[in-house]
């Protein structure tokens, strides 16, 4: 069955393999586990912290991904997390990069990430 859904909670419980989209692009592909416990992407991470728990200090706002999305029509030629990505490079904003397993069946798209 194919699940999709913004609402990571419910992510976490209907879902044995994760796909994380950015732009119509898989950016991250794993178990479950993986992608919750050690995201690699940095949209994964944003979007991971960005979410509330019981721990969260209610008094603070919570985290946010700085930018927006781009536009279908203009879309970066590399990938279109590159403007807002913290790590990025220069060979970000050049080409999408491939999808790397990062860990047994965690696959990544992201040069940083991919070069630790």
């Amino acid at each position: 069955m194919l699940f999709i859904s913004h609402d990571l909670a419910v992510v976490s419980q209907v879902a044995a393999r994760v796909a994380v989209m950015y732009a119509g692009s898989v950016v991250e592909l794993g178990p479950r586990n993986e992608i919750f416990r050690s995201p690699a992407h940095p949209y994964t991470r944003g979007l991971l912290h960005s979410v509330p728990d019981l721990k969260t200090d209610r008094t603070h706002p919570l985290e946010t991904i700085e930018g927006t999305v781009p536009p279908l029509q203009a879309m970066p030629p590399g990938c279109a997390f590159e403007p807002r990505c913290a790590f990025r490079i220069l060979e970000c904003a050049r080409a999408l990069p491939p999808l790397v397993e990062v860990a047994p069946g965690h696959w990544a798209r992201c040069p940083v990430v991919n070069a630790k």
